[in-house]
């Protein structure tokens, strides 16, 4: 069945966005989807939000400096507040009465963000994947595990740290294991009509984003971000929170329960065969997860 696609452009803070809406059921709850990165792209998702567009509306945005056709080239945008402020204009412009949002690594600290700040917002609850919600606890976790990879990967990492080289060939080498161990593993088949979606890399103006605001590597944060943390505002957090992780992601199970610990009435899902993309690697068992806690609000 084909899926209505519409944009709709939104002004915001420091530029525009072209929102993506997919789907027009308007009698339930609709989704808006935030991606990671920074300086990540939405398309990833959009298999999935095929599959939950037949039963509600899905919004997806490039975030400021993402998108190859808005070329946001100004580094003083890129900074938290800036992609905060951008995620408020949005959900007041489509106006709706309730939402749910989907905060994928980064995209999870945006959604944290904002019900935090604002009390009133339409939001009813967020699901978070993979979320990165602490620069230390992320790289403690990648850390980890580049030392199940071998301690040789996080002895070239930390020298190379010190020296602050990262493009050796050992240093880019170990990005691309890495990424395909902990970030995208082979996807998994599917039962349900699931269009098959390589995971599309940064744009070149999106890597300059990520490695302003975060560096050259997930293990290696040398940008804006190294000292964010909100684990201590997480126990403030009123909505309902699904967390989700693949059995092989960077973010380690032990932090995705320290995680539930703090958010009041949280629940965390593991999703067999997959890493940091679980929604690319194994739909099925994302899609049912996801769709069962959702199913809670109708």
């Amino acid at each position: 069945m084909a899926i209505d696609i519409k944009t709709q452009y939104i002004n915001v803070p420091g530029g525009y966005v072209g929102l993506q809406v997919l789907g027009d059921n308007d009698s339930t709850i609709p989704i808006l989807f935030l991606h990671g990165g920074p300086g990540g792209n939405f398309d990833s998702f959009t298999p999935m939000a095929e599959m939950l567009a037949e039963h509600c509306k899905v919004y997806m945005y490039n975030q400021l400096g993402s998108d190859e056709n808005n070329d946001v080239g100004d580094e003083s945008l890129w900074v938290p507040e800036r992609y905060i402020e951008t995620l408020d204009t949005i959900i007041s412009e489509i106006k709706v009465e309730k939402l749910h949002l989907i905060g994928h690594s980064w995209g999870a600290m945006l959604a944290a963000e904002h019900v935090l700040r604002n009390p009133g917002s339409p939001v009813k609850s967020i699901t978070m994947v993979s979320p990165y919600l602490s620069t230390e606890i992320w790289i403690r976790d990648a850390k980890s595990r580049l030392a199940e990879m071998g301690e040789d990967y996080l002895r070239i990492v930390e020298e190379s740290e010190k020296e602050m080289l990262f493009g050796g060939k050992l240093y880019q080498d170990i990005i691309e294991e890495y990424n395909s161990q902990f970030q995208c593993r082979e996807l998994q088949k599917h039962k349900r009509q699931f269009r098959q979606y390589a995971m599309k890399p940064k744009t070149v103006t999106g890597t300059r984003v990520y490695r302003h605001m975060w560096g050259p590597s997930e293990f290696t944060c040398v940008g804006i971000l190294k000292d964010m943390d909100i684990t201590p505002r997480l126990p403030q957090i009123k909505v309902r929170v699904l967390i989700i992780c693949g059995v092989y992601d960077q973010v380690r199970k032990e932090t995705i329960e320290y995680y539930r610990s703090l958010i009041p009435g949280s629940v965390r899902v593991t999703i067999p065969e997959a890493s940091q993309t679980s929604f690319l690697e194994n739909p099925d068992s994302f899609y049912d997860s996801l769709t069962a806690f959702l199913q809670r609000f109708i």
